[in-house]
């Protein structure tokens, strides 16, 4: 037989507007389930303090009672049901998870959410010269394209087709916070148009290029699918196509961390002077800020300057590995 305890009684127009007040103040009560009748709601209480009264006082009339609320079901987490936490990355309604272990940690994710409806497993880091990688079917349904939303925008996506990890999502809502409307964008390593499609909403000319012609045929059905205009869609190679755009840009995003110091100096030449350059590269946890010297070669064979305003770990990669980023700002000489 179940315990009784402490309640409201309100009317059932008002219970969610009270819910939400008795959340807020922390007076609800979780771990028990709501009731009702046909007039009236009974909402589970921890305790009802002066303030709590006062904020439910103002919404409607209430009645404190004491009744029997069945206990809420606790919904497992996989770690509740492995006894450790998995390694995993959600992308749409697709886990990517750790090969090792891979099946066990696939049950015990579909068992847990229903949002999830495929899991794979890399078998390969990212390779080749469109950055991607491959991946073995683990469970669910086959396949590797989902639709992932962030920050409002969405993105369709081949996992297998074109690089995406929702890792950088606070990365790039930082970069958002630092462009402003009318800033000219170049995006030189856009794939499907995460930090593209995001700046562009902002109000941002965006310039978003890419040498994958799967990753530009997303970047194209997304922009679409974001109802964006105000962006440029190129295919090809950055470094030759950067060459059109010298002078112009007021940010250069270089998200092509294995090896965008090979691109140094088309960005570089690309960067209004003023303009900043966003650049991404893995390093050693010893020396995570290398290429710092590699920023200043650059800058020193175009005649130009480079200070550095930021830096800090994006992610971690791999053991001893991190993703980091460093923004400069690039300071031509005035002709």
């Amino acid at each position: 037989m179940l315990d009784k305890s402490l309640g409201l009684k309100v009317s059932r127009k008002n219970g969610e507007k009270i819910r939400k007040a008795l959340v807020e103040t922390g007076a609800f009560d979780r771990s028990r389930k709501i009731c009702s009748d046909e007039s009236h709601v009974y909402l589970p209480v921890l305790q009802m303090d002066e303030k709590s009264s006062a904020m439910v006082g103002n919404i409607a009339e209430f009645e404190l009672v004491e009744i029997n609320f069945p206990p809420e079901e606790k919904i497992p987490s996989p770690e509740d049901l492995l006894g450790f936490r998995p390694s995993f990355e959600v992308v749409g309604d697709i886990a990517m998870v750790e090969d090792s272990d891979a099946e066990r940690v696939a049950a015990a994710l579909m068992s847990t959410s229903k949002s999830i409806k495929t899991v794979i497993a890399p078998i390969s880091d990212v390779e080749g010269e469109f950055r991607t990688r491959r991946f073995r079917h683990v469970a669910g349904e086959a396949g590797t394209v989902t639709l992932h939303r962030e920050h409002g925008r969405r993105y369709r996506v081949d996992l297998e087709g074109a690089y995406f990890t929702p890792r950088l999502g606070t990365e790039r809502l930082r970069i958002a916070s630092l462009v402003s409307p009318g800033d000219v964008v170049l995006d030189m390593f856009a794939g499907v148009g995460p930090f593209a499609l995001l700046l562009a909403k902002k109000g941002a000319d965006v310039i978003a290029m890419d040498k994958n012609p799967v990753a530009v045929k997303y970047l194209r059905e997304n922009a679409l699918l974001n109802k964006i205009n105000n962006i440029e869609i190129l295919e090809g190679d950055a470094a030759e196509l950067a060459r059109h755009y010298e002078n112009r840009a007021d940010h250069v995003i270089m998200n092509l961390p294995h090896s965008a110091s090979e691109f140094l100096l088309p960005a570089m030449r690309a960067a209004r002077s003023g303009g900043v350059v966003h650049y991404y590269c893995i390093a050693l946890e010893e020396d995570l800020y290398k290429d710092e010297a590699l920023i200043r070669k650059a800058a020193e064979e175009i005649g130009a300057g480079g200070e550095v305003l930021y830096k800090n770990i994006v992610r971690s990669y791999a053991p001893h590995r991190s993703n980091v980023v460093i923004d400069f700002r690039v300071k031509k000489a005035v002709i």
